[in-house]
C-alpha cells in the first residue's frame, strides 16, 4: 500500500478530491479547486475525516457556484 501511494500520490489525491467535489459541491470540479483540496488531502496523509472537515468549513463550500448547483433532491424528485 505505501508502494502504491508513493507512486502514485498525486493521482490518487486528485482522485479523490474529484470524488469530494462532486459528493459536497457540485458535478463539473473546477481543476484549481480539485488542486486545492488534492494539497489538502496529502497535508492530511490521506485521512479523509479531516479533510471533509476542512471542506465543509471551508469557502469553497459556499461559492456561487456550489449555492447554485443541484446537488441535492427533494423527495418528490426522487420518487418520479
Amino acid at each position: 500500500m505505501d508502494y502504491i501511494f508513493s507512486k502514485r500520490e498525486n493521482a490518487i489525491s486528485m482522485f479523490l478530491a474529484d470524488k469530494l467535489y462532486r459528493f459536497y459541491i457540485a458535478e463539473n470540479p473546477i481543476k484549481s479547486d480539485l488542486e486545492i483540496i488534492s494539497n489538502k488531502i496529502k497535508e492530511n496523509d490521506f485521512e479523509i475525516y479531516p479533510t471533509v472537515k476542512w471542506l465543509l468549513a471551508s469557502d469553497l463550500m459556499y461559492t456561487e457556484k456550489s449555492m447554485n448547483d443541484l446537488v441535492y433532491k427533494n423527495p418528490l424528485e426522487l420518487s418520479l
